[in-house]
């Protein structure tokens, strides 16, 4: 009779670990099925910061018809024009700001002894500041420079409206169209042969 009760009390025993087994099996299949998953927080916020910084690396190009040139050379001397040029560039809401502009010094058409180059330039400023000019593209600006005659305003600043400004010995007071270039994000964008210029002595 004892024998009996000890085997009874044994199937019991194990009837409640086969259960508990059960239920545990069934509580890690509940937790892994794959259409409930979801990402957490922290790694969604990863993910996203990760596709931004490929949109933002992909979105580095601007647009040419993002930017207004407006040239002025009027203050009345000597009667033919000015040896102050005034190039004002704006740009359109959202457009990426300018890192340097590069003006073509080789427009004229007649050879000179002095020809107009960077040794002629008496002052130079980017909205009211005085700016240090390059006679050199430097390197990595993408631009398609042909001159070997040019003048680069540099390093520009931040800005919705750019003003560069320069005069000239006083004889190189002529103007003709010439080609300018303008970088912007890692974009260069050129006009050729049509914004007027200063020019060298007719």
């Amino acid at each position: 009779m004892k024998s009996i009760d000890w085997l009874a009390l044994a199937r019991i025993k194990m009837s409640r670990v086969l259960s508990a087994a059960a239920l545990v099996t069934l509580a890690f299949a509940c937790n892994d099925s794959s259409d409930d998953v979801s990402v957490p927080a922290d790694a969604s916020a990863r993910n996203n910061n990760s596709l931004n910084a490929q949109n933002d690396n992909g979105k580095c190009e601007s647009n040419k018809a993002d930017y207004n040139i407006l040239v002025e050379n009027s203050d009345g001397t000597p009667d033919d024009g000015s040896a102050c040029w005034k190039y004002t560039i704006t740009l359109q809401p959202g457009a990426k700001a300018i890192s340097h502009f590069i003006i073509d010094l080789n427009n004229c058409p007649i050879p000179q002894d002095t020809p107009l180059s960077i040794e002629r330039f008496t002052s130079a400023k980017v909205n009211g500041v005085d700016w240090l000019l390059s006679s050199s593209e430097g390197n990595g600006t993408g631009c398609d420079v042909f001159s070997d005659n040019i003048v680069k305003f540099d390093n520009l600043p931040s800005a919705q409206v750019y003003v560069i400004e320069f005069c000239l010995n006083p004889v190189y007071h002529n103007a003709l169209p010439t080609t300018v270039w303008l970088k912007a994000g890692c974009s260069c964008h050129e006009w050729l042969d049509s914004v007027p210029g200063p020019c060298c002595v007719f």
